[in-house]
């Protein structure tokens, strides 16, 4: 598996501060932020992300990484700017910070960062995603519409997240809860060879929790596919400069047989298969 058939990658970033123009909750903890920017911002692959902290508070200088649901160009309604958003989950301190920001609040954001998926793929991509893992692949859906399938989980029915962006592009969509209270009751990586054929060329893409993406990646392993998993792991400065993001990877031109990688740059979309799990 080469990389050239499994990610992309885009290092021009764009720095600077954004108006808040849209923070809505969207499920019991999820919320929508929609930021905009001047319209200088640079393009955006599937997959990738922008660190994002608020602008007039020097206590909390660290930035949050955050997947790129989708931009905006040149959006009319706010004076020609585009407009970035990004699905957040409040889980700490700064994310119920960002819960409360209302509409014209200023932040600090830097990207896009890190390596994207591949969009130039002929088969049927599957997308396992749990809690707010669905937020890289949208821009993805866009591209390759029917031939995506998107297999999403969550603990209830009250923290499924809204899924229309992506049925509205023509994705299959699939919902498995753990109660059961909303779709098939289960966990959402018992979907996958629910939908599989074997006849068609597919491959898996993945983000969410470490033991979801653990036991997605045995799936394929054992199907033998072609997997993708985008890692979660926390980041300080999402440039590649403080190696605070860093995981191990098999190096077969290390005498160990493994090297360190940084989420933020070699990732945050790693072959699977090169992880060790």
């Amino acid at each position: 598996m080469t990389d050239s058939v499994l990610f992309c990658s885009e290092r021009k970033v764009w720095s600077g501060e954004g108006l808040v123009v849209g923070n809505e909750r969207i499920s019991e903890l999820t919320f929508r932020l929609s930021i905009a920017v001047d319209s200088n911002f640079p393009t955006v692959q599937s997959g990738q992300f922008i660190m994002i902290r608020l602008a007039d508070d020097v206590g909390l200088l660290l930035g949050r990484p955050l997947a790129i649901y989708r931009v905006t160009r040149n959006n009319t309604v706010h004076d020609g700017c585009d407009v970035v958003e990004v699905i957040y989950l409040v889980a700490g301190r700064v994310t119920s910070r960002f819960s409360e920001l209302a509409v014209g609040s200023r932040m600090r954001l830097w990207g896009p960062l890190g390596r994207g998926f591949d969009v130039e793929f002929s088969g049927r991509t599957l997308l396992v995603a749990g809690g707010v893992g669905h937020t890289p692949f949208l821009m993805l859906a866009e591209k390759l519409r029917n031939r995506v399938t998107l297999l999403y989980g969550a603990r209830s029915a009250e923290r499924v997240v809204p899924l229309d962006d992506f049925e509205q592009v023509g994705v299959e969509v699939r919902i498995s809860t753990e109660d059961g209270s909303l779709g098939v009751c289960g966990l959402v990586t018992e979907l996958i060879e629910q939908v599989y054929c074997r006849d068609e060329l597919t491959r898996i893409l993945c983000c969410g929790s470490a033991p979801m993406i653990r036991a997605t990646f045995k799936i394929a392993e054992r199907l033998r596919l072609p997997c993708v998993v985008s890692l979660e792991t926390p980041m300080s400065c999402g440039l590649g400069l403080c190696y605070g993001c860093v995981v191990k990877v098999k190096d077969a031109a290390d005498a160990n047989g493994w090297s360190y990688q940084r989420t933020c740059v070699e990732g945050p979309a790693f072959d699977a298969y090169s992880l060790f799990f």
